[in-house]
């Protein structure tokens, strides 16, 4: 990935995870989420470099990535939180690996018309 696209990708990841002004440590997460989906990517489909239309597909992964190291880490990977004030409600759903590990099955498996098999 150029340092353009990195760039780019990086902004895109950044709107869609929500991610205003992020520290510098996230910064530098969101870049390894970046680097590792690229990679998995090149992997999938075979080829050496990534053309920009699969760069969308990479920042989708990416988040997927993201998402799953803040599970990780905060040991719940909380996917949505409601509140309301009149009669106390207060409800959270939380993703499971397995959801994690079949929205990555279906990034790759959109891209499978692409990939590039040799023998």
């Amino acid at each position: 990935m150029t340092t353009e696209q990195m760039e780019s990708s990086l902004e895109r990841l950044a709107r869609k995870l929500g991610l205003e002004n992020p520290e510098e440590d996230v910064v530098l997460l969101l870049e390894d989420e970046l680097l590792d989906a690229e990679g998995e990517l090149l992997i999938y489909l075979g080829v050496s470099a990534l053309e920009e239309q699969f760069l969308y597909k990479a920042v989708e992964l990416a988040a997927l990535y993201y998402q799953r190291d803040r599970w990780e880490l905060e040991g719940g990977g909380l996917r949505s939180s409601a509140y309301s004030e009149g009669q106390i409600s207060q409800s959270e759903q939380y993703l499971s690996p397995a959801e994690l590990r079949a929205g990555t099955a279906e990034i790759l498996d959109s891209l499978a018309r692409y990939r590039r098999v040799s023998c």
